[in-house]
């Protein structure tokens, strides 16, 4: 009974090609550095809407902590599980889950009609986050060689 190779971890990634990679375009990159970037900000963006926040919502102290931290700690506690996600079903296929994820949740946030909804869209928004950004440095280094990986990861990085 013959057996055929192992596939290579690159070769076995679920919805990539086990060819490689013909490289990302610019409009690909610019995509990719997108969708890094809008969590990131999302991060920062809600501390100025606090005191908007705490007034309308008439949230307290503690809830306004917790719609910060609980985005920042669902994105930090889901991006190594994005990454093996990726790898088990496909980066593009990850990707499109996060970021459809990520913008549903921008949407109940944005229509929350009290704090503790707001809360828990907020760690969801974080979980969907973590599940975006691993699949964009993934592909940067998958799709991009030399100068060209090299200006993209410095891009993503001074832009996050």
């Amino acid at each position: 009974m013959t057996s055929s190779p192992r596939p290579t971890a690159a070769a076995r990634t679920a919805g990539d090609s086990a060819q490689p990679a013909a490289g990302l375009t610019r409009a690909g990159l610019a995509v990719l550095i997108t969708a890094v970037f809008l969590p990131q900000v999302d991060f920062f963006i809600v501390n100025v809407a606090l005191p908007t926040i705490q007034s309308s919502l008439e949230a307290s102290a503690g809830a306004l902590e917790l719609v910060v931290a609980g985005y920042g700690t669902a994105y930090a506690a889901t991006l190594v599980l994005g990454g093996r996600l990726g790898d088990m079903i496909g980066r593009r296929r990850m990707l499109l889950i996060g970021m459809s994820g990520f913008v549903l949740t921008s949407l109940v946030c944005g229509t929350a009609p009290g704090i503790g909804v707001l809360v828990a869209a907020r760690i969801l928004q974080g979980a969907a986050a973590g599940l975006v950004v691993p699949q964009v440095i993934a592909t940067l280094h998958a799709t991009l060689s030399g100068e060209r990986r090299h200006r993209a990861l410095v891009l993503q990085r001074c832009l996050c």
